[in-house]
């Protein structure tokens, strides 16, 4: 316990002394405490609650007792009965609150915290009063309360990276974009070396960036790079340079998406992804040729049904790029897309037909060329003369 708390205990006991606070048990149970022999402590504030049963304190102290020794039922009891006895006090309602959470009782947790007036706790408690409250709040299916107290908490320590990432977390989940990637931003701020805080920010850029147009796009997409490079520096993972992979394609960096990818690749052969983006960001780049290798050796690896779809799919834009429209057809068919397979099937026939056409102009072309050329040899035979009809 916080020396800041035994100071406030012990004072109690001149507030209380008429009442007998200063009985034998409750010195030697805060000594007890402080000196981390809860054992004994539990012993003398057990004693303290049998002399004054309607002395909501005895059993609050007792309570912690219990908590240390991780008999948590019975500290529920005891600080229950402190709680029932004197329900507006701010500190019963906490420590009863928090240790219901504990115990997994969210929906206790999270009424019983609810009256809590936080102004009236320490500023120092505040955030993780918040932070507990915000947990129980999510923990029973109340996520929209629990954003607000974790706003709360971020609020109450803007130095607290993890409070930061917490609340940013929260709005992500949320599909609070835009707010998440600021709170997540300051995360990383306040603590750039966490991998966990650098990730959740840049994931909320990349949607960011995805659910922008123009220069807003552009620059989500530019500090989700920058973020990405950071993490790779940490740790050059394969998750962690596919994650760069993808922030450099969404900012339209072709050339080094595929170095990325190359180097995810490198450290873990066995997944499609690295080979699907490559092929993206070679069609980027119009070089249909390697945009083509890539995508089939995606497929070359084992992948769920609906993840060849995604490829083929893909493939089946590279085929139509190329005009190559009977390919370009089985690869929609293959991706299980309709649609697009008979559209490209017709190309391929209108492809066929003007083929035909062509080929005949030009037979045509070549007869009437030839035609010409008799009709000159006639010419010069008879010295001149246009041929008679």
């Amino acid at each position: 316990m916080k020396r800041s708390n035994l100071m406030t205990i012990l004072a109690l006991i001149l507030v209380l002394s008429s009442g007998g606070a200063a009985e034998a048990g409750w010195e030697e149970g805060v000594a007890a405490l402080k000196s981390k022999n809860y054992e004994q402590a539990a012993r003398e504030f057990q004693g303290v609650t049998e002399q004054h049963p309607d002395w909501p304190d005895g059993y609050y102290m007792l309570g912690q007792s219990l908590l240390k020794l991780r008999r948590s039922s019975d500290a529920l009891n005891a600080l229950r009965k402190a709680y029932d006895l004197k329900p507006s006090e701010v500190k019963y309602q906490y420590t009863l609150g928090k240790t219901y959470a504990v115990a997994n009782r969210f929906r206790e947790a999270a009424e019983l915290l609810g009256k809590v007036d936080a102004n009236a706790l320490p500023a120092a408690q505040r955030g993780d009063f918040y932070q507990t409250y915000a947990a129980a709040l999510t923990k029973s299916g109340q996520g929209d309360q629990a954003i607000d107290a974790l706003g709360k908490a971020a609020a109450a320590h803007p130095n607290d990276a993890d409070s930061q990432y917490n609340y940013g977390a929260a709005l992500f989940n949320a599909g609070r974009t835009g707010d998440a990637v600021n709170a997540l931003g300051k995360a990383v701020q306040l603590d750039g070396k966490d991998a966990t805080k650098l990730e959740a920010y840049i994931n909320a850029l990349q949607r960011q960036g995805r659910q922008s147009k123009g220069t807003a796009k552009a620059t989500a997409y530019q500090k989700a790079t920058g973020a990405a490079k950071s993490l790779v520096e940490q740790k050059p993972s394969y998750e962690n340079y596919l994650l760069l992979g993808e922030a450099q394609l969404g900012a339209s960096q072709y050339g080094d998406a595929v170095e990325s990818f190359k180097q995810a690749s490198a450290r873990k052969s066995s997944d499609w992804l690295p080979y699907f983006y490559s092929g993206q960001a070679y069609f980027k780049e119009g070089d249909f040729s390697k945009a083509e290798s890539s995508l089939k050796r995606a497929l070359s690896v084992q992948l769920p049904d609906k993840d060849k779809k995604r490829v083929w799919g893909q493939l089946g834009f590279v085929y139509t790029e190329q005009k190559r429209y009977k390919d370009a057809a089985e690869a929609y068919t293959n991706a299980g897309d309709t649609a697009k397979a008979a559209a490209a099937q017709q190309n391929s026939e209108i492809a066929a037909h003007n083929q035909d056409a062509e080929k005949e102009q030009a037979e045509y072309n070549a007869l009437m060329k030839q035609e010409e050329e008799i009709k000159k040899k006639l010419q010069e035979l008879e010295g001149g003369k246009p041929p008679r009809r």
